[in-house]
């Protein structure tokens, strides 16, 4: 069992996410709005607490991979800033 976050952009500067679990019967969890993806990784990590040692992410539809759950909680500006380096909206 793996959880899943999929991450979307719902407005210039807003973003949202879902948790969901791979492998397991479908339990998901909705947030609500952030004004940033920093912030928007830093509540997922917290939702996540130390459950898990790591997280698939997909954002805006496009699998980025698997994450430690740790960098999100203690290092969200970082993988922020990684997701808007390589990722270019079409």
């Amino acid at each position: 069992m793996k959880p899943l976050i999929e991450i979307q952009r719902v407005g210039s500067d807003a973003y949202s996410y879902r948790i969901s679990t791979l492998g397991a019967e479908a339990s998901e969890q909705d947030s609500g709005a952030f004004e940033s993806l920093e912030h928007c990784l830093l509540d997922a990590g917290a939702s996540l607490g130390s459950y898990f040692a790591s997280v698939e992410m997909n954002f805006e539809g496009m699998f980025l991979g698997s994450c430690a759950t740790d960098a999100l909680r203690r290092n969200a500006k970082g993988v922020a800033q990684r997701i808007a380096q390589h990722y270019q909206p079409v």
